[in-house]
């Protein structure tokens, strides 16, 4: 069984999902095409696949060889790769952690209407309906047009897909963590490393459709900047790691007695240091919050690095997770953004810019951090079990290795024969 697999590449999130999933699927011949940060952490874990080719699952002529010869389509949200299997009448595995996030200024019937017309009209109604779509929209189109579609739990996700059953798509499936469970009971089970660090802080690929890590990247020199500075005043803390793709250089610096660094690491390594780091930082990114509670560790929210982060952290509501969270917003309305995946993100980079800029609003931002810090540090064991408990209750579904295992790909690849 040949599976061709893509990414959306926007972090880690999405391919760290697809790795997870390949485990699962052992006995199948896994390719991948992709490009940005899902290359580069699908790199960082090639012993998972088959092939892996840079490319860009948009261009149609560019992948029509790979699902020519693909029995099955393995997407996690990359929304072109579904339309391209669907076209090339491919029976497609959709995965989804956002499903509750995507914005859509359209009903579901009228996406039901198009999803027709993708998959059974000639091929200028199927572009032109496809294209018409904004990029949320045709994530949830995906949806419909997928063969089966497993969609990770959130708050606000079982309403959605009641909602796209209603239009016919009843192959939704809701899933408990999209993660690499193997890779997390292995790093549960290892003893600890005589390195492991005190403080491990997660940016995860911080890539994505604006954000980089030349030139829109003034959050991580906020955090650089921050760590930094605690490694000062926290003398006590012997150890700092700080993961994220930019640093695919290493980089070790010593504050006083602490050694902080830098660096970028397969995740089965990050994973081992997340199962004994006593603390752990890292902005409200779904997949991290699934690991945290996986891992049992109780997450110290740092400010959204992108809109997707703030939609993430108000859905926590009121737990302590969530109170504890070192949210821009909490320092007043002149930190907020639109409500816009796309422009809340650029005003999101443009005031963490005005941040780095002015000393003294640098200064209010760097309490909060520190304050929330330290509240967190200063919790009992039992009050942070407490806090990932009420994480996990919101996180909660099918595990993902229960579901697939279900799944019988020679049946699929029939149904795509035959449409």
């Amino acid at each position: 069984m040949r599976i061709l697999t893509s990414a959306q590449a926007c972090g880690f999130g999405p391919a760290s999902k697809l790795v997870a999933v390949s485990g699962l699927l052992r006995d199948s011949t896994i390719d991948f095409i992709g490009e940005g940060v899902a290359l580069d952490f699908v790199r960082r874990h090639a012993d998972r696949f088959a092939a892996v080719r840079e490319g860009s699952t948009s261009d149609g002529a560019a992948i029509a060889g790979a699902l020519a010869v693909a029995d099955v389509v393995i997407s996690v949200m990359d929304a072109d790769l579904v339309y391209w299997a669907v076209r090339h009448r491919r029976p497609v595995l959709l995965f989804d952690s956002l499903l509750s996030f995507w914005d859509c200024g359209r009903s579901i019937t009228d996406l039901a209407r198009c999803a027709e017309v993708v998959r059974d009209g000639d091929e200028l109604s199927a572009r032109t309906a496809y294209d018409s779509l904004a990029p949320h929209e045709q994530v949830l189109l995906a949806h419909l047009l997928s063969t089966r579609s497993f969609v990770q739990n959130f708050p606000g996700v079982p309403e959605r897909i009641k909602e796209l059953a209603a239009a016919g798509a009843e192959h939704i499936e809701l899933s408990g963590p999209i993660l690499d469970i193997v890779a997390v009971r292995s790093a549960l089970a290892a003893a600890p490393s005589l390195d492991e660090p005190q403080l491990l802080v997660n940016l995860g690929g911080f890539k994505n459709f604006y954000l980089d890590y030349d030139e829109r990247n003034a959050y991580l020199t906020l955090i650089r900047r921050w760590v930094l500075e605690l490694a000062a005043r926290e003398p006590d803390l012997r150890s700092i790691m700080v993961c994220c793709g930019a640093f695919s250089t290493p980089e070790v610096l010593h504050v006083g007695g602490t050694r902080v660094e830098f660096t970028f690491l397969p995740h089965r390594e990050f994973l081992r240091h997340l199962a004994h780091a006593p603390l752990y930082a890292v902005p409200p990114s779904l997949t991290s919050l699934h690991e945290a509670v996986i891992a049992n560790r109780m997450p110290l929210l740092l400010p959204e690095q992108h809109y997707g982060h703030i939609a993430n952290r108000r859905m926590l509501g009121d737990i302590a997770v969530g109170r504890h969270a070192a949210a821009l917003e909490s320092l007043g309305n002149r930190f907020t953004v639109a409500e816009d995946d796309f422009e809340g993100t650029r005003e999101l980079d443009e005031l963490v810019r005005g941040i780095m800029t002015d000393e003294q609003t640098y200064a209010e931002v760097r309490a909060l951090l520190d304050a929330r810090y330290d509240a967190c540090r200063a919790l009992s064991l039992d009050e942070r079990e407490q806090a990932v408990g009420e994480l996990a209750a919101l996180l909660d579904g099918n595990p993902l290795d229960v579901l697939l295992a279900d799944l019988d790909l020679t049946a699929l690849q029939a149904i795509g024969a035959g449409r």
